[in-house]
């Protein structure tokens, strides 16, 4: 493994906890942390609802704006544009 694809291992690693922490998940980012080693050092990107959830509904809304006709416009402006 390149230490490249190891330092984005970790950094998912530390952004799932960001998520399970802000979700009020207390037991499971614990295990997480202990169990994966986790860093407890502060993300980065510290969205209200943690980056993985951001990064998931902007995601999910591309995704269906492709995939269906029931979509946001900023979706749809998106696809225009990409």
């Amino acid at each position: 493994m390149s230490q490249t694809n190891w330092e984005a291992d970790k950094m998912l690693d530390v952004y799932i906890h960001d998520y399970l922490v802000k979700r009020d998940l207390k037991a499971s980012a614990q295990a997480f942390q202990a169990e994966g080693k986790v860093s407890s050092d502060p993300v980065a990107i510290d969205a209200p609802g943690g980056f993985l959830f951001e990064w998931w509904s902007v995601f999910w809304d591309i995704f269906i704006a492709r995939t269906n006709e029931k979509h946001s416009e900023v979706a749809a402006s998106y696809i225009e544009v990409g």
